[in-house]
């Protein structure tokens, strides 16, 4: 009889002992030593979503230093290859080898502005992040290379002979560059950055475009609507 009472009593002490162990704390979790923290959940970072290269070009009505720009198709006076083939980086606006090859996006407009002057440009989005001081220093040995006089071809014919005379990195991410004649002058201006190249290209019977303030204002443009 002794033996049974005392076993009842040790299964009521045990219950009261695993009562006692499962009673909720009030209070903060606190870690134990040596434990680490468990990984909080991350947010997704938003996909990069680029501005499609025809909405970075200049728009019907946009200023230029020569008046509002009238978009139309790049036409057939553009050259399409250059004599002699070094030159090439100095004369072509169409199908230029400055921009890296590869982008994911291209879009290209001439425009009509006051005047006979013709301006165009051409814009390349990238997936991947270029390092724009590279493209620039690239660019730039490729445009010193044009050391003889360069002959345009078009599909409207053969162009009288041009010469470089002037190139210049104007500001970080910008180069420019002039190809002149007697009777005409062509300026151009490249800008680089992290996933976007712009190519500007404005040919007039005035020579004196400020290439190098109008790049680096689109520079600027670009910039505030691509990062």
């Amino acid at each position: 009889m002794a033996r049974h009472l005392w076993g009842i009593a040790a299964s009521v002490l045990i219950a009261a002992a695993l009562c006692a162990c499962t009673t909720s704390v009030s209070g903060r979790a606190v870690r134990a030593p040596g434990q680490s923290p468990s990984a909080s959940p991350r947010s997704a970072s938003p996909a990069f979503a680029p501005i499609p290269a025809r909405d970075l070009l200049l728009q019907d009505g946009d200023s230029t230093p020569l008046g509002p720009a009238t978009a139309m198709p790049v036409g057939a006076t553009y050259f399409t290859s250059v004599t002699p083939p070094e030159c090439a980086a100095a004369l072509l606006f169409k199908g230029s080898p400055l921009p890296p090859p590869r982008s994911a996006d291209h879009a290209e407009s001439s425009y009509q502005l006051a005047g006979p002057a013709l301006y165009a440009e051409s814009i390349d989005n990238y997936d991947k992040k270029l390092n724009p001081h590279e493209v620039v220093w690239k660019s730039f040995g490729a445009v010193s290379k044009c050391r003889a006089a360069a002959v345009g071809h078009s599909p409207q014919g053969d162009f009288q002979p041009m010469r470089l005379s002037h190139f210049t990195i104007a500001s970080d991410g910008v180069l420019v560059w002039t190809m002149t004649r007697a009777d005409w002058t062509c300026d151009y201006g490249l800008v680089v950055l992290t996933r976007t190249v712009l190519l500007a290209s404005v040919c007039d019977a005035k020579s004196g475009f400020p290439m190098a303030e109008w790049a680096s204002k689109r520079r600027a443009q670009l910039d505030s609507r691509t990062t």
